[in-house]
């Protein structure tokens, strides 16, 4: 497995400090953690940033991400808190993967650094779950996922082992004619990465269409989290209650789009959903 530059950013040094040392062990070279990822320096090719999404100082979740991405890091973004939104929008920004802090060794950090530094992406069960299914709530048409991809992540999200992935690729491609070890290496690990970051491109595409603009951003924070009506949030924000509503509407159009299974929500709900989800109030 490749052996990294890793810089960690989380603000609890219980997390940061005891990851730091097993990355250590692992034969990573490993920078002093900090809190915040402006306090990292310039990364180069095959450095891997472990960010925690939610940082209280300076740059947080997807605009983390995205600003460790513009400085040369390939990031894999963790938590223990964050919601499904969330964790897509960090994959939007750039993230090369993501882990769940809750329910993740030190050895599959371990692991998922390794894949990120050799320019792999790391894709757990929980977010290839997440994956398929922001696909199935807004699907792109002609130009949405693959039979290939959606064969990776539906393997991925059941908890398949590496070789097996490899192995349910190869069958759907009719190319497996011999042991599974036989397809471990070359043209099948090409192929499943391939699929991967297909994927992941998709996903951010999907956000780009369906992600709130900053003015809506700034609409749903403000009748979400102290519910205002639309004349005193059009005084607030000096525009028209007409815009508004106009924003309203829009933000409660992107929820259902988001959220499959949802009904009938009213603008105001919508608003307030969002507000929770985001973590806005």
């Amino acid at each position: 497995m490749s052996r990294a530059r890793v810089g960690i950013v989380d603000d609890h040094p219980i997390v940061s400090y005891p990851l730091a040392d097993a990355l250590r062990r692992a034969g990573h070279t490993v920078l002093e953690p900090v809190t915040a990822v402006e306090c990292l320096p310039e990364g180069g090719p095959g450095d891997v940033a472990v960010c925690d999404h939610s940082l209280p100082e300076g740059r947080s979740g997807a605009e983390a991400v995205a600003h460790l991405t513009s400085r040369g890091w390939r990031v894999l973004a963790t938590s223990g808190v964050a919601g499904r939104a969330q964790v897509l929008d960090v994959v939007a920004a750039g993230a090369w993967g993501y882990v769940e802090k809750r329910f993740t060794t030190h050895a599959e950090y371990v692991h998922a650094v390794g894949l990120v530094s050799a320019g792999r992406h790391h894709v757990s069960p929980l977010l290839a779950a997440l994956l398929l299914d922001d696909a199935a709530a807004r699907p792109l048409g002609a130009g949405d996922l693959s039979a290939r991809q959606r064969t990776a992540l539906r393997a991925l999200a059941e908890g398949d082992g590496h070789e097996e992935v490899l192995a349910a690729l190869g069958n759907l491609s009719g190319n497996v004619s011999g042991p599974v070890s036989e397809t471990v290496s070359g043209t099948g690990e090409a192929e499943l990465e391939a699929a991967l970051a297909g994927a992941f491109a998709l996903t951010a595409r999907r956000r780009r269409i369906n992600r709130l603009s900053p003015r809506e951003l700034d609409v749903v924070a403000v009748v979400g989290c102290r519910g205002l009506g639309l004349k005193e949030t059009a005084r607030e924000l000096g525009i028209r209650p007409g815009t508004v509503a106009d924003h309203l509407e829009a933000a409660k159009r992107k929820y259902l789009a988001s959220h499959p299974g949802e009904r009938d929500l009213s603008p105001r709900a919508a608003a307030l959903r969002w507000a929770m989800e985001l973590r806005l109030c």
